[in-house]
Formats: structure tokens, sequence, C-alpha cells
């Protein structure tokens, strides 16, 4: 699969929540109407969350999480991306935030 972001994200989100350490995932954000992402992709929902409101998508042939999308119908005004899966030098310069996701109510 393939994504291509129109450039470079302002920021990268670091979370220490359960999902993303154990995942290993960054998080930058695009609107769906910004991306395009060609491939194919399975999904899934987390069943730990009382209200669940996205999906996050895999490779179909590798299975790493590449970005998380609403569960709601497109067009999304947010998504989140896998910085860990675009190369290092064209997230050079982006700002890296710590996010406490472990203190989030699940």
């Amino acid at each position: 699969m393939t994504i291509t972001v129109p450039r470079r994200p302002d920021y990268i989100n670091a979370c220490n929540c359960s999902a993303c350490t154990k995942l290993g995932w960054r998080c930058f954000y695009f609107g769906s109407e910004e991306v395009a992402i060609a491939g194919r992709v399975d999904s899934y929902v987390r069943a730990d969350i009382v209200e669940p409101s996205l999906e996050v998508m895999r490779c179909a042939m590798c299975g790493c999480p590449a970005y998380w999308q609403p569960l709601s119908d497109p067009p999304h005004e947010r998504m989140g991306f896998n910085a860990n899966l675009f190369d290092a030098a064209f997230l050079d310069g982006a700002e890296v935030r710590p996010v406490d996701g472990r203190s989030w109510p699940l």
C-alpha cells in the first residue's frame, strides 16, 4: 500500500497509550481529501473502548498499522497517519510532541 500526503506535517504526536506503545505508533494528521491511499488494507476497531470512534487500517500485505480514520462516512476532517512508516528525511524538522494517552479514560 502507499500513502501520499500533501506536505511534511508540522508536528508528530508521540502518544504513550497502550495501543500506540504496543504498535510503535507516532501520528500526524491530514483530512481525507488531502491524501491519496492505494493498495489493500484491512481494519480493526479496539474492543476495549466503550464507544469506539475510529478504526485502525493496516496494510493487508505486511500487517503494519498505517492510519486511522473515523467510523463515520468520509470525507473525514482528520485522519491519523503512522509517522514511522514514512521516510525519516521527509519528516525531518517536524516537531515531536509527547501526548499522555495513558491517562485518557477508555
